[in-house]
């Protein structure tokens, strides 16, 4: 007797044998037993989970010769037909391949015409997604008002490509993927049957392998079985379908550190190299790490390993922190994603496996939060320190120290400094910085402006400062701004020139986000609502600043009173960031 392939031989014959899917037998059940049948069904649902089977149930069902019963005898002439798929009033259809518009039409002829021996003339369309819109459009009417002889049943499992017109006119029935306690359920009462010696373990890699298609499951059990001869084992399994063994998994897993990454690369070119698929190595990482989330969430029902490798995990599972395994999977499935669009997929997984091996030293995000937090608030005291000295109250008679500056070089090369100069610091810069409102400086000096007026002179002091609290907000914003230079103030409007060269920079300033936090840095400054109009000049002097508010130069220096107070807050941030200090000319 021909081999009969087990997702044919043990198909579902009622709706009791259907796995995962009592919501949708329950509510046909009841249909056929309060006799509230619709005259169109859509089963909707991925592949080999039991959308077409269901199908041949119910027509069984409505065909049978004790029917319309929710039991089929399975027994008579028409569901004996029906299983066979012989039956002349039951007639299954592909719609791939009777997708155009006059198959439909043939169909509309044939509905008018009684069954030739049993109770309802039953269509089932399998694909019907496939029907061309104007193949749909054909059947609309015949589908809202067929003959009450008639019955149609369409399968999909694309429910989103069906006309709506078609979907308003259809029962819809969404099928669910059967899960793999479900499938093992099946596949041991197939392996008694069959008597067929499979290991547990076995079972379990099977159902995972399928994805929850039951007709997977059964196609690769059959495959299995003639590979090796009715014993299956795990590194059968593994080696048919190309599978991971779990305990080079396990083995990878235990050597996650710094010192183990080149054993680790070992034991993964010994894998690539024995056939084994990237893709499928860090899909097997991936759930391994999302079995060890779900113990650490206390949800070891949601784990669907076998008892022995459960226990294993949960002993690993101890060395991991949640914070670990959460890291560890995002690396993972940044990787993957990285394979999918950009290739390379062997060198994306050896990346991922020597950065999930380096986190020992990674802080968790709130340690990080704190550490930052303390950094801010001694920050805080500095600056509040240096608003309180002495030397800000009287700026102008305060003897000129020397500061030192760092410069950039002139060249090409834009990482590299030159070596601290010393230059002599003015009288005026300290009153420039010393002040918050440059308003108060002015008045100060004997310059007449209220706080009703805003001149120039006001706004080109205040220049240098406004720029570098933009910086505080937005570095590139500050950089950019620092090209402009304030030409003409009227009612609280600053006029800013940029030259031409510097039209890019002029562009994105005026961008109404950008601008709007350049107006905010600028209104808190001076005091008033401040508005700015960024405009375009063929040339624009550096003069227009006073020479010793000169804004290169003001960025670069510090003061030597704030020194002892820089150098807390650089040992600050170096403990926090575990950093340390490099020598600009190495």
């Amino acid at each position: 007797m021909a081999h009969l392939a087990y997702a044919r031989k043990y198909r579902p014959k009622d709706f009791d044998e259907l796995i995962d899917q009592e919501h949708i037998a329950t509510t046909l059940t009841n249909a056929i037993e309060q006799d509230n049948l619709a005259h169109a069904y859509l089963f909707s649902g991925p592949r080999g989970i039991g959308k077409t089977s269901t199908a041949r149930i119910l027509a069984k069902a409505l065909n049978c010769k004790k029917g319309p019963t929710a039991k089929p005898c399975n027994i008579c002439d028409s569901c004996m037909e029906i299983a066979k798929g012989s039956g002349l009033d039951v007639l299954e259809i592909d719609g791939a391949s009777n997708r155009g518009i006059d198959e439909i039409r043939t169909l509309r002829e044939n509905v008018k015409f009684a069954p030739s021996s049993s109770r309802f003339k039953i269509y089932i369309i399998d694909e019907v997604h496939m029907l061309t819109t104007e193949a749909f459009n054909a059947l609309l009417k015949t589908l809202e008002e067929p003959p009450a002889h008639v019955k149609f049943i369409f399968a999909t499992t694309e429910p989103h490509k069906v006309l709506p017109t078609i979907l308003s006119r259809c029962q819809r029935f969404d099928f669910r993927k059967i899960t793999t306690a479900g499938i093992i359920i099946k596949l041991k009462k197939l392996i008694a049957e069959e008597k067929i010696q499979c290991a547990e373990d076995a079972l379990y890699a099977i159902a995972k392998s399928s994805d929850g298609s039951l007709r997977d499951a059964e196609v690769i059990l059959d495959q299995l079985n003639s590979f090796s001869a009715g014993q299956i084992t795990l590194d059968s399994v593994n080696a048919v379908l190309g599978l991971v063994s779990k305990d080079a998994i396990f083995k990878v897993v235990d050597q996650l550190s710094a010192a183990c990454i080149a054993n680790n690369l070992a034991l993964l070119d010994e894998l690539l190299e024995s056939g084994k698929d990237p893709a499928q190595l860090i899909t097997s990482f991936i759930d391994h790490f999302r079995d060890m989330m779900m113990l650490k969430c206390d949800n070891e029902k949601l784990v669907t390993l076998p008892q022995e490798d459960k226990q294993k995990l949960k002993q690993q599972s101890i060395k991991f922190e949640l914070d670990n395994i959460l890291y560890c999977l995002t690396v993972l499935l940044q990787a993957q994603e990285r394979m999918k669009r950009q290739g390379m997929v062997r060198l994306f997984l050896e990346m991922a496996l020597i950065k999930i091996s380096r986190q020992d030293g990674l802080l968790a995000a709130d340690k990080l939060l704190q550490k930052i937090n303390n950094l801010e608030l001694k920050l805080g005291n500095r600056q509040s320190n240096i608003l309180s000295d002495p030397v800000s109250k009287s700026p102008v008679n305060h003897k000129p120290v020397e500061t030192k500056a760092y410069f950039k070089k002139s060249g090409n090369d834009s990482t590299s400094y030159e070596k601290p100069v010393i230059l002599p610091k003015k009288p005026n810069d300290l009153r420039a910085q010393s002040s918050i409102n440059p308003l108060a400086v002015d008045n100060q000096g004997g310059g007449g402006n209220s706080a009703g007026s805003l001149s120039l002179d006001v706004v080109c002091k205040a220049w240098p400062q406004i720029v570098k609290n933009v910086k505080k907000q937005k570095i590139t914003l500050g950089v950019y701004l620092a090209e402009g230079r304030p030409l003409n103030v009227h009612n609280n409007k600053v006029e800013v020139g940029f030259p031409d060269a510097c039209e890019f920079h002029r562009e994105n300033l005026i961008e109404s986000q950008n601008l709007k936090i350049i107006e905010g840095a600028a209104s808190q400054l001076l005091a008033r609502d401040v508005r700015l109009d960024l405009i375009k000049r063929e040339r624009v002097s550096p003069e227009v600043l006073s020479e010793e508010l000169d804004i290169e130069e003001d960025f670069g220096i510090i003061d030597p009173d704030e020194e002892a107070d820089m150098d807390d807050v650089i040992q600050s941030a170096i403990d926090v960031f575990k950093g340390r200090i490099v020598n600009p000319d190495d």
